[in-house]
C-alpha cells in the first residue's frame, strides 16, 4: 500500500533548489514535520522530488538560512523550534550593518511613530491583568531608579505588555525584536542627566491613562516620552563625539 507523502515530483525548470526548498517548508508550515522532527535523508528526497542530491543540498541550505532547519553534519537535518531568536539575531546584525553606531537613533525613532497608537490601541482592548503588570512594572522601575539595568529591564517589560494588549496579535510580533534589541542600546543612555527620572515619570503617567482609559492621553503620553528619548540619545551621541546621523 502506497503511503501519502507531503512531496510531489516537480517540474524541471530552474532553479529546482528554490521549488524543493518551498515544498518542504510548506511541508513545516503545515506541520507534516514538527520541531525536532528528522527530514528524510538527501536520497529519499532527491528521490521523492525526481531531482539531483544538489538541488536537494541546496534547497536544505536555503532552509537553514532561514531558520527553519538544523543541518547536523552526521546526523541528519531537523526541524527547528521557531523562536525570537530567528528573527532577532539576523535584525541585531542587519542593524549592525546598515546602521552602525546610530542604530540606537534609528530604532527610537521607529519607535516613535509606531507606539503612540499602539498604548492607544491597548487602552481600548486591555484587561485589568494588563493594568495591574503595568503597574507593577512601574513600581519596580521606581524602586531601582539608581540601578539602570535593573530599570531598562522592567520598562521594556512595561513596553513589551502594552504591545502584546493592543488586541492585534501582529502587534508583538513585529515589536518584539525592538525590544529584545533595546537592552543591548540603551544602557547608555539611560546614564544621561535625569533620563531614568524622567522615564519613570511617564511610565506613571501612562499606569495613570490606562487606569482611567484615556487613549488619547496615553498615546500623546507614549509620544512624548520617546520624544525626549531620543533627545536623550542625540545628547549621548554627543557627548562621545559621534555626529555622524541625522
Amino acid at each position: 500500500m502506497a503511503v501519502n507523502s507531503p512531496f510531489a515530483k516537480i517540474e524541471r525548470e530552474e532553479p529546482l533548489s528554490h521549488k524543493v526548498e518551498r515544498q518542504i517548508r510548506e511541508a513545516i508550515q503545515q506541520k507534516v514535520f514538527l520541531p525536532g522532527d528528522k527530514l528524510p535523508g538527501e536520497f529519499e528526497l532527491a528521490e521523492k522530488f525526481g531531482v539531483s542530491r544538489t538541488a536537494v543540498r541546496e534547497a536544505l541550505r536555503l532552509l537553514s538560512g532561514r531558520g527553519l532547519v538544523d543541518i547536523r553534519k552526521g546526523s541528519g537535518v531537523y526541524v527547528t523550534e521557531m523562536s525570537m531568536s530567528n528573527v532577532v539575531d539576523p535584525f541585531y546584525d542587519l542593524l549592525e550593518m546598515k546602521c552602525g553606531e546610530a542604530a540606537l537613533l534609528h530604532i527610537v525613532r521607529v519607535r516613535l511613530f509606531m507606539e503612540p497608537p499602539v498604548a492607544a490601541m491597548a487602552v481600548r482592548h486591555c484587561t485589568d491583568e494588563d493594568i495591574d503588570y503595568l503597574r507593577s512594572k512601574w513600581e519596580q522601575m521606581a524602586q531601582h531608579k539608581d540601578d539602570p539595568l535593573k530599570n531598562i529591564e522592567s520598562d521594556i517589560k512595561f513596553h513589551r505588555r502594552i504591545a502584546g494588549a493592543a488586541g492585534n496579535p501582529l502587534i508583538p510580533i513585529i515589536m518584539e525584536p525592538i525590544f529584545q534589541l533595546l537592552g543591548k542600546f540603551i544602557s547608555s543612555t539611560y546614564r544621561q542627566s535625569h533620563a531614568g527620572k524622567l522615564a519613570i515619570e511617564y511610565h506613571r503617567q501612562l499606569v495613570e491613562h490606562f487606569e482611567k482609559r484615556n487613549a488619547d492621553a496615553a498615546a500623546e503620553t507614549m509620544r512624548r516620552h520617546l520624544t525626549d528619548a531620543e533627545k536623550h540619545v542625540i545628547q549621548y551621541f554627543n557627548s562621545i563625539g559621534f555626529t555622524e546621523f541625522e
